[in-house]
């Protein structure tokens, strides 16, 4: 079996083979806010190989409405800029307009779409995040595509911005608004000197720039590799009303998920900062640290967890001395996590086992128990091309349906599950 389901839980909807489809990244939600059947998609050509083949990802991609109860998929616009695991970071503004990145003159600029009216507005700057008021938080996708490429974008031509510098003062997270003005909110080399790493001659970029519920805060990451070519990472919480910067979790930081105004959820590592810093001496990262991994790469994952403090953690970014920590041993794997409508449940997934499964597993946080939902094969091709494709759940606006990208039919898809019967069996 390439799938398998547990529980009391359906596959309702999914695209059509004919294409590789994929809503995005796990942060996003694809289902319009009033249109609940109604869900924006990126559609490419099949089995898209992206940054692997140079020449596939100049191609451009469609933009799309995907309409779950007709199981039509309308093209509303292409383009040029998207990245594997995040697309053109299409999302929804409110209930009527879209918006996603597309270049303009090799400039990174974002549309705004207004599928009633079919009306495009266009904005002078990129977008990853944006907050109620229409604040938007953005990034150099040109950075990233230096030393990231499965994030960034490759056509891309700002040469305002030297991707060249380690540290520069005049890139990093930007802040815009829907009239166009920009201004550096935070920056690499300030980011750096947050995080204590002004010393360290590496290459840093800033990803990930994330608004709380209420937007006036948002999360980032700073990252670099190592000598032994380990991504490290700082997340840091960025308080834009007190213009404050706090760090979060350092060193092995991975996925995030705002659960409250104040709150997130993010798989890390909590060790002491003394023992973190070890990472960057560069004798004990080739000739140390590798025997220590290949030790503990032959122990349970729960063993594994406790030794180096690998957990999801709820952390309040005004306070994150005293984080808590999720022990349940179904949960014992970095994830995508995505909190429910509601606030009480957490959906997320997990990579690829040894037997090529990814698993979706649903966390009630009001009685910390765990369902596993389903368990789905990555394709044969992305494995042979050493590329992922992740399930990112995703939850719907009746906190009944989830959203998920998989590739256990032998291309890229989006499926829609329903998870009613369960949550009433749970109560």
């Amino acid at each position: 079996m390439k799938h398998n389901l547990y529980l009391s839980t359906e596959i309702i909807a999914q695209t059509p083979i004919s294409h590789d489809h994929s809503a995005g990244f796990h942060d996003i939600r694809p289902f319009n806010k009033v249109n609940n059947n109604l869900i924006i998609l990126h559609r490419y050509p099949l089995n898209t190989l992206g940054f692997k083949i140079n020449s596939e990802h100049e191609h451009k991609v469609d933009i799309c409405l995907w309409d779950i109860n007709k199981t039509s998929i309308e093209k509303i616009d292409e383009t040029d800029l998207w990245s594997w695991e995040q697309g053109s970071r299409l999302q929804w503004l409110n209930s009527t307009n879209l918006i996603y990145n597309k270049s303009k003159n090799q400039k990174d600029s974002s549309i705004i779409y207004d599928f009633l009216n079919k009306k495009k507005t266009d904005l002078e700057t990129s977008i990853y995040s944006i907050n109620k008021g229409g604040l938007i938080l953005s990034i150099n996708y040109a950075r990233l595509w230096k030393y990231w490429k499965s994030y960034g974008y490759k056509n891309l031509n700002n040469l305002d911005l030297d991707i060249q510098r380690k540290k520069p003062e005049n890139d990093g997270i930007f802040l815009s608004d829907l009239n166009g003005s920009k201004q550096l909110i935070l920056s690499i080399e300030k980011a750096v000197e947050i995080c204590g790493l002004k010393n360290l001659d590496k290459e840093f970029f800033l990803c990930h720039p994330t608004f709380n519920p209420v937007g006036n805060k948002f999360i980032s990451l700073l990252r670099y590799f190592n000598d032994s070519g380990a991504l490290i990472s700082y997340l840091i919480s960025t308080d834009m009303e007190k213009n404050t910067n706090t760090i979060i979790a350092r060193e092995k930081v991975s996925h995030f998920e705002w659960i409250s105004e104040n709150e997130i959820i993010v798989w890390c590592r909590n060790l002491n900062n003394k023992i973190t810093n070890l990472r960057n001496n560069s004798f004990l990262e080739k000739n140390v640290f590798p025997i220590i991994k290949k030790f503990l790469s032959f122990s349970k994952a729960s063993f594994k967890n406790k030794i180096l403090s690998n957990y999801y953690y709820i952390i309040n970014v005004d306070n994150p001395s005293n984080p808590k920590k999720i022990t349940n041993k179904l949960l014992n794997e970095d994830g995508h996590p995505q909190i429910s409508p509601n606030k009480r449940f957490l959906i997320t997934d997990t990579y690829a086992d040894k037997n090529g499964y990814l698993k979706l597993f649903l966390l009630d946080l009001k009685t910390d128990q765990v369902y596993k939902i389903g368990e789905f094969k990555i394709a044969d091709y992305l494995v042979k091309n050493k590329l992922k494709y992740d399930l990112h759940p995703r939850w719907d606006n009746s906190g009944k349906l989830i959203n998920f990208d998989s590739s256990h039919l032998g291309s890229r898809q989006n499926f829609v599950i329903d998870i009613t019967k369960l949550l009433l069996e749970i109560g």
